[in-house]
């Protein structure tokens, strides 16, 4: 299960930077010059603007979908360790599970 959440926290990560990216890349709606030149022309051409957009909303949920994945995962794991603890801490105390030790009474 670590090792899965590792990946999947790699990939997340990749898309992250790459929802940056794509962000950065999208030219400035007003007057303002954006990140790649003139507001009125496009480094790609006029139709890149709508494959960006849309691939900036596939990305944010993406991101979405990811975080809310990897927080659960992340939660079933911790549950699964505390159980564990849980069970090791009772074994090493010598606890047998229906038999009660009470101490002897004196006489």
């Amino acid at each position: 299960m670590g090792i899965l959440i590792t990946l999947i926290s790699i990939m997340f990560l990749l898309l992250c930077v790459l929802l940056v990216i794509l962000i950065l890349l999208q030219s400035d709606k007003g007057a303002g010059m954006g990140i790649l030149g003139g507001s009125s022309q496009s480094a790609f051409g006029s139709s890149t603007a709508d494959v960006i957009t849309k691939a900036t909303g596939v990305m944010i949920g993406l991101f979405m979908i990811g975080s809310l994945g990897l927080a659960t995962m992340e939660s079933n794991r911790m549950d699964m360790l505390k159980k564990e603890l849980l069970k090791t801490e009772g074994k090493s105390k010598g606890l047998i599970k229906g038999e009660d030790k009470k101490p002897a009474q004196k006489k």
